[in-house]
């Protein structure tokens, strides 16, 4: 080896050490997906047939399964789900196999990131709409027939790219910032004893240890649904929505009364499907010492998840 290639080897190792460790104090002092929460279950529900769930990362999404929504992803595995990421645009054919689709925060455009860490320059437009016309069309026709969708959009600048494939259910997301007056927002408590968990299949679960008792939401938006839905996450009279003004960024943002729930769930044809307006409270995540999602103490944030697959795939 020449002197020169010595060199370079040995400036490149010098570079990279430095690099590497930058990159892991970011990653660690960032929000991400905490991998070292330790799931358990109490049982394993699908044992003879496996559902196929497919979590989108085709749309610009910021919680993926390899990425924050992991742990949701390991969780559903451990209970019998096949779990795949799902890289195509939605179409019949991209659906035909899917028993259960998960959106979790598309947008319409993707966000300069390394290693999951957002950089603060680039123009990403993630409030833009996150899927065409014909993959709407193509979702709802999908769950018309028989098909299971868990849509979930969070604060802006979310809930505006979903509002197009949501509004395909009849269902209108506020597009903002949830919070109710001289309350705790993050997290937000929905429980029977609050009044904001109304009784379900989802809610009640298969027997009295899948009971929800007590559901944490962080932040989020709020929502309106048809006439016949069920509210599965309940907000008062007195919640109320700002929403930021999306053609003048850093302007003042618009106060206005929010919607009725943060959490849904209706038949719709054949199929099924579930809306919430908020996404840590279905996976675990760490934001330096903070942990919050189902890894919060105090919540039955974990069985609420499960109960929600459970319910679209028929099992409750």
């Amino acid at each position: 080896m020449t002197l020169l290639k010595k060199v370079i080897i040995l400036t490149g190792f010098m570079l990279l050490v430095p690099v590497s460790l930058l990159l892991a104090y970011a990653y660690s002092h960032s929000q991400h997906e905490d991998r070292g929460w330790p799931i358990r279950i109490s049982h394993v529900t699908y044992t003879h047939t496996h559902p196929r769930v497919v979590i989108d990362r085709g749309h610009h999404n910021a919680h993926t399964a390899r990425g924050k929504y992991y742990p949701f992803a390991t969780l559903l595995r451990m209970d019998g789900c096949k779990v795949k990421s799902g890289h195509r645009s939605f179409s019949a054919g991209s659906l035909k196999n899917t028993d259960v689709l998960v959106i979790v925060n598309a947008s319409g455009g993707g966000h300069p990131t390394i290693v999951g860490i957002n950089l603060p320059f680039g123009d990403d437009h993630r409030d833009r709409p996150a899927f065409s016309s014909k993959e709407i069309e193509a979702v709802r026709a999908w769950v018309e027939q028989g098909g299971s969708l868990l849509l979930i959009a969070d604060h802006a600048p979310y809930g505006a790219a979903s509002a197009p494939l949501a509004a395909a259910f009849g269902v209108h997301m506020h597009q903002g910032f949830t919070e109710i007056p001289n309350e705790k927002s993050d997290p937000m408590l929905f429980s029977r004893s609050n009044g904001r968990l109304p009784e379900d299949p989802i809610t009640a679960g298969s027997d009295s240890t899948s009971r929800i008792e007590r559901v944490f939401t962080f932040t989020g938006q709020s929502l309106d649904g048809p006439a016949d839905a069920t509210i599965l996450l309940a907000l008062p009279d007195s919640a109320v929505e700002y929403i930021p003004n999306h053609e003048h960024e850093g302007s003042d943002m618009q106060e206005e009364k929010a919607g009725n729930a943060q959490g849904l769930a209706f038949a719709y044809g054949k199929g099924r499907v579930v809306v919430l307006g908020e996404a840590a409270m279905l996976t675990a995540q760490v934001y330096k010492d903070d942990h919050f999602g189902m890894n919060t103490p105090g919540c039955d944030n974990q069985q609420f998840a499960l109960n929600i697959v459970h319910w679209l795939t028929h099992t409750i």
